[in-house]
């Protein structure tokens, strides 16, 4: 049974930041456009003016902007269970990750979060390597064809049929993958929406419609899986128990399910795709990870190659997931009186926090703004130990990042082994960026694939 909803979360976020410095902007948009458009100059002309902390208007709400790998450490530890996770993101993602571990707080979290234990020990992530590779291997084999090619579609579906083996046990084709592809495509825009209302005829709406539509298929699969044997992360979802010996609901699988595909797919694709546009305007990082993996003797890399056997090909890992973190902002709600900086907040007070620019800060990186995966053999990052925290931290920190980690590095080995890349025309880098919900080039990066 789901616990009674927190005390805190009936409240209205408190939007007396009189004592802050900063500005709200324009009014009803607020500092929104800019920010959205080009983050990090927003942030660091704010950064400038007004100093570390300050006070700023996005998405339709007031909050304390806090820029530093201190404020950072300091929302993700929350050793005195000051910030909720939930309240962070309810307005912007709550009605889409409902049910979600992003949605759950403290020892609710905690509970939660054992769902997903077995899914993500050794043995299992060993398994994933296995049913991932001969798909990576096929579907880019499907792209050595003549005409143009677009990196971000193509990777997306590539990731779209890994997601529904290694999550769902399952071979999607035709129809099936088309409305679920759809359903996520349409959650996303929803993220974004200016008018977030359920009402026909708007994008909210629209993504609603593609939430509800994900709920009915986890919902039916759950009980399917119950008692079986799959080595897919839904069977191993569906036959967690309570500490009663109880299953989990089928609301509560389900919804864990759509949020930890959802963040996995989009993330990685992401990653993968700005991965391209770096490595296609640097031929010789290129061909220095190419030739990492020739070293190995196979294309195709093993779980044990991961942590210790391509060191270049982690540092580019790193280094995109620097530059284009996959949750550039991370959101919290205070739920008593905390200490930001010099300046004290009152409970259900919206804090930001921003890996984006904290992973670009001059007084820590080297040309913080260029392409240079050697940072991390010198270890910048090192520095401060929430200086490079693309997966947040503490009880929250991300909990597939070791899966995403394993599937990009065995995308990018095949593809690097199979193709050189190469941009399709002049002028491409630097490109336009599309920052939100997710990192990736505003032409999704037409590439030349050169077989090798």
């Amino acid at each position: 049974m789901e616990a009674a909803a927190p005390e805190y979360v009936q409240h209205k976020d408190n939007r007396d930041l009189s004592h802050i410095p900063g500005s709200y902007g324009l009014p009803l948009l607020g500092n929104t456009f800019g920010f959205i458009t080009a983050p990090f100059d927003s942030l660091d002309q704010a950064y400038r003016q007004y100093g570390p902390v300050f006070k700023s208007s996005l998405t339709f709400q007031r909050m304390v902007v806090a820029l530093g790998p201190e404020f950072i450490q300091q929302l993700m530890l929350d050793s005195k269970q000051e910030f909720s996770a939930r309240m962070g993101y309810d307005a912007p993602l709550g009605d889409f990750f409902a049910g979600g571990l992003l949605m759950r707080d403290f020892q609710e979290h905690k509970f939660h979060r054992r769902i997903m234990q077995t899914a993500f020990k050794i043995d299992a992530m060993r398994t994933y390597v296995d049913l991932m590779q001969p798909i990576i291997s096929q579907q880019l084999a499907s792209w050595n064809t003549p005409g143009d090619f677009t990196f971000y579609p193509n990777v997306k579906t590539l990731l779209l049929d890994v997601g529904a083996k290694v999550f769902l046990g399952m071979d999607l084709d035709g129809p099936e993958t088309d409305a679920l592809n759809q359903a996520f495509l349409d959650m996303n825009e929803g993220t974004v929406a200016l008018i977030r209302r359920d009402w026909p005829g708007l994008t909210y709406h629209k993504a609603m419609n593609g939430r509800r539509k994900l709920e009915e298929f986890f919902f039916n699969l759950t009980p399917e899986r119950r008692g079986k044997d799959g080595k897919d992360m839904a069977t191993f979802f569906a036959n967690e128990t309570t500490e009663d010996g109880d299953y989990f609901s089928e609301k509560v699988v389900g919804e864990h399910l759509i949020f930890l595909l959802l963040a996995a797919h989009d993330t990685t694709t992401s990653a993968l795709t700005m991965a391209a546009y770096y490595l296609a305007n640097d031929q010789a990082w290129q061909e220095r990870l190419r030739e990492e993996t020739a070293s190995l003797g196979r294309a195709e890399l093993e779980y044990d190659d991961l942590g210790k056997n391509v060191p270049n090909l982690d540092h580019a890992f790193k280094e995109v997931l620097r530059m284009n973190p996959p949750v550039p902002m991370l959101m919290r709600r205070t739920v008593k009186p905390v200490q930001l900086g010099d300046f004290e907040l009152e409970p259900h007070t919206m804090i930001q926090v921003s890996p984006l620019y904290t992973h670009r800060m001059a007084e820590y990186w080297t040309n913080p703004h260029v392409f240079d995966p050697d940072r991390f053999a010198r270890e910048e990052h090192k520095q401060h130990p929430f200086l490079w925290a693309p997966f947040g931290g503490g009880a929250h920190k991300c909990i597939g990042l070791h899966f995403a980690d394993m599937l990009f590095k065995c995308t990018l080995a095949q593809l690097l082994s199979t193709y050189r890349i190469r941009f399709a025309k002049e002028g491409q880098f630097p490109s336009k960026i599309q920052n939100f919900p997710f990192a990736k080039p505003m032409d999704d990066l037409p590439l030349v694939l050169e077989k090798l």
